[in-house]
């Protein structure tokens, strides 16, 4: 890169395309990049994809989004949920949280080194429960967690 270029970077911050492809997309500015190639396209919530869900995306088959400017702000699609593989439900339906979770394009968690066996999970899931029981009945979160794991 030249020393010109790195100091206008360096001056200005990143360039707006650097910034678009950093940020966490909505369901239908990561369509709107696919143009019209959308059809068929493979798409999960990012959230899925950090838990380690194996084989489950949506495969989009109709989308219908407005554009203010020059980026999607809001819409509708209507894709085939895939869960673990197998298809839940034939005719097309319309995706939920479009704009409200963070999208990418489906990629295996396995493939890329994240598993969790039952053991892990089930961790995982009685933590989390027992943080939700200590925020919503105002117990001290500081407090040492159950020797079981048992939430009683």
């Amino acid at each position: 890169m030249s020393k010109l270029a790195k100091e206008i970077l360096l001056k200005n911050g990143n360039p707006p395309i650097v910034e678009f492809f950093r940020r966490p997309k909505t369901l239908f500015e990561l369509l709107n990049v696919q143009k019209l190639k959308a059809y068929k396209y493979k798409v999960q919530p990012v959230h899925w994809y950090q838990k380690g869900f194996e084989g489950c995306y949506y495969e989009v088959h109709r989308t219908k989004y407005t554009i203010f400017n020059n980026e999607p702000k809001h819409g509708h699609a209507w894709a085939l949920l895939f869960w673990r593989g197998r298809q839940a439900f034939h005719p097309p339906k319309e995706m939920k949280g479009g704009t409200k979770f963070a999208w990418q394009q489906y990629r295996s968690p396995a493939a890329d080194g994240i598993k969790y066996d039952q053991s892990t999970a089930k961790t995982i899931e009685k933590r989390r429960n027992f943080l939700l029981k200590g925020y919503y009945t105002g117990l001290n979160p500081k407090a040492p967690p159950p020797k079981d794991g048992v939430l009683q």
